[in-house]
C-alpha cells in the first residue's frame, strides 16, 4: 500500500502532468486559429448554445470570473468568431453568439478534439472512463472541502 506521502506525489504530479500537457496540447492545435486553450471553454459553451449567452452566464458555465470573460470574448469578437445577438444598442446584457467563421473553427476544433480524445483513449473501456471519471470527480470534490475551510 502507498503511504500518505507517495500518493500525494503520486497524485500531484500526475495531475499537474495532464494538466500541462492539455494546455500544450489545446494551444498548438488551436495555434492555425488564432486561438488559445482559453477561448476553447467560451466557444464550446457558445456553440452548444446557439440562442447565445451572457456574458455573467459564460463566467458561470466556464467556472471563471466576469473579467476572463470579457478579455475572451473581446479576442473572440476581434478574431469574427463572436459577436452580439443585438448589434445595435447597449452591450449590457447583450448575449454573445458564434459567427458563421465561428461555427466554421468549432466543427473543425471538433475533429481535432474527436481525434485526440481516441488517440488518449485508446484501449480504454467506456466503462473504465465512467469509472475513472467519476473517482476524478469525488476527489475534485474533496478538494473543494477542503479549500474552503
Amino acid at each position: 500500500m502507498l503511504s500518505y506521502d507517495d500518493r500525494f506525489l503520486r497524485f500531484s504530479f500526475a495531475i499537474d502532468q495532464i494538466a500541462k500537457n492539455l494546455q500544450k496540447i489545446k494551444n498548438e492545435k488551436l495555434a492555425r486559429f488564432g486561438l488559445r486553450s482559453m477561448h476553447l471553454m467560451c466557444l464550446f459553451q457558445l456553440d452548444k448554445n446557439p440562442d447565445g449567452l451572457t456574458g455573467t452566464e459564460l463566467a458561470r458555465r466556464c467556472q471563471v470570473d466576469k473579467a476572463f470573460v470579457s478579455r475572451v470574448t473581446g479576442d473572440l469578437c476581434q478574431a469574427e468568431y463572436v459577436s452580439y445577438s443585438n448589434r445595435e444598442g447597449s452591450h449590457y446584457n447583450n448575449k454573445f453568439v458564434l459567427t458563421e467563421a465561428g461555427r466554421n473553427v468549432m466543427a473543425q476544433v471538433r475533429i481535432i478534439l474527436e481525434n485526440a480524445v481516441e488517440q488518449v483513449t485508446a484501449g480504454i473501456s467506456e466503462e473504465q472512463l465512467m469509472q475513472f471519471y467519476h473517482i476524478l470527480e469525488q476527489l475534485d470534490s474533496g478538494l473543494c472541502q477542503i479549500s474552503e475551510n
